[in-house]
């Protein structure tokens, strides 16, 4: 999934860290041909299915952190925070979501 992200939001890292510049410059082209103004259709579909796995179970945290880490890979610090709060607040144990938060509030200076 951080692969469909790269291509799908333009950038070259995820929580497990940077791409290598080869893939890197694969992913900056492959977002430029596939991307006008948003993200391509897998990942649409990847985010409304984890939004639907969300409404329909609050309190998984597994959803919740891998939807923060579709934006945490998008450098959408703000909206990736709650979402690892949330998993959090469900499952404490959550070591993605706790390294994912930490990223994420890394960014934001916070």
């Amino acid at each position: 999934m951080a692969y469909l992200v790269a291509v799908g939001f333009g950038v070259t890292g995820s929580v497990f860290g940077r791409a290598a510049p080869a893939q890197a410059s694969a992913a900056r082209q492959g977002s430029q041909d596939a991307v006008e103004g948003g993200p391509p259709a897998p990942v649409m579909a990847a985010l409304q299915t984890l939004r639907k796995r969300i409404a329909e179970h609050p309190n998984d945290d597994v959803a919740l952190t891998q939807l923060g880490d579709m934006y945490l890979a998008a450098n959408r610090f703000d909206q990736a925070i709650p979402l690892y709060e949330r998993a959090l607040r469900a499952n404490p144990r959550n070591v993605a979501a706790q390294t994912g938060l930490a990223q994420a509030r890394e960014a934001l200076g916070k």
